[in-house]
């Protein structure tokens, strides 16, 4: 379990902190009028996945920020709902200055660090280059880069200096083609056959991404995730799930890339107005129950040897659709 100690409260107060953090959803969507139809699915899909009580949207009332400090008093649950409140407003299609106004008030009222809003403000300032260093110093590519260097050493550097350049390197190449010699039903197998199935190239090859990539594409292995812009924010959502990193800075990754046209890593292009609510959340509490950070704390040469049904068995990774216990 990563950053996500836990999906929920603890029963004694899941409760009012399921109807708190939902009143404060609808707060920050309302607050340039009535919710769009993107902020009532958002506001649904972290109902369904991540507070997971049945609680009527129509039953609730915006909640202003000091009725939120009043009803959530643990730093944990504050953290989370300031960022879910960010998120929100990150997926409405123009980022508002009264937006911005509101979750300054909630920083403010909660007396929690504001990291989100100030990502927020970046997006709403157009300072894009902000938002991206954002998303490199707190999202999962810097514990993927880490991790790499851990597992690969000094050779590691020169892996992704060559690939930053857009150079070949036939041994690296080479190592990652051999995974077709691994037995049928092997990740090393389903992870070659997910590349060569979407057209994609290993490491070393020309075109082929940083090797500390390899880990997020072992994440669509395993959780089963497609590459188009709606499968990408799913599997992020799922990395966001069980990674130690802040989750809110992997989601935004997602935002940035997906449906604020930002761009948050060079080897695709940027687009806009495609990520998914639904899809999102789902992912995240498909990943909360995975018992290990895929990105920071595995390597994952140690298990492309193994059955792909083992690796999952091995580190908790459910089917998807299937609901935490």
């Amino acid at each position: 379990m990563g950053f996500l100690q836990s999906l929920q409260p603890p029963p004694e107060r899941r409760e009012a902190i399921g109807r708190a953090g939902l009143g404060s959803l609808l707060a920050i969507a309302s607050v340039d009028g009535p919710p769009s139809p993107i902020a009532r699915r958002t506001i649904t899909a972290i109902r369904d996945h991540l507070i997971r009580l049945p609680i009527p949207l129509d039953t609730l009332e915006p909640l202003p920020p000091e009725g939120l400090a009043a009803a959530v008093t643990e730093p944990e649950w504050r953290q989370r709902i300031l960022r879910g409140m960010t998120v929100l407003a990150l997926l409405e299609d123009e980022p508002s200055e009264d937006r911005l106004s509101r979750l300054e008030a909630t920083a403010r009222a909660l007396q929690i660090d504001d990291a989100p809003v100030q990502a927020f403000r970046h997006v709403l300032h157009h300072q894009f280059n902000l938002v991206r260093l954002d998303i490199a110093r707190r999202g999962f590519q810097k514990g993927a880069a880490a991790a790499y260097l851990r597992d690969e050493g000094p050779a590691g550097v020169l892996q992704i200096a060559r690939s930053l350049l857009k150079r070949e390197d036939p041994a690296l190449a080479r190592r990652y083609r051999a995974l077709a010699d691994l037995p049928e039903g092997s990740l090393g197998r389903a992870y070659l056959a997910f590349i060569d199935a979407n057209g994609f190239s290993v490491p070393g090859e020309l075109g082929g991404p940083p090797p500390p990539v390899v880990r997020h594409d072992c994440c669509h292995v395993l959780g089963g995730y497609g590459t188009s812009p709606a499968e990408e924010c799913g599997v992020l959502g799922f990395q966001a799930g069980f990674g130690r990193n802040d989750p809110f800075f992997t989601i935004l990754f997602a935002l940035a890339q997906f449906q604020l046209g930002i761009g948050a890593t060079p080897v695709t292009g940027a687009e806009t107005g495609q990520a998914d609510p639904e899809v999102i959340f789902r992912g995240l509490e498909h990943g909360s129950s995975v018992t290990l950070d895929l990105i920071s704390d595995w390597d994952p040469w140690d298990d492309f040897h193994h059955p792909l049904e083992e690796v999952r068995r091995r580190y908790g990774i459910r089917q998807r659709g299937q609901v935490a216990g």
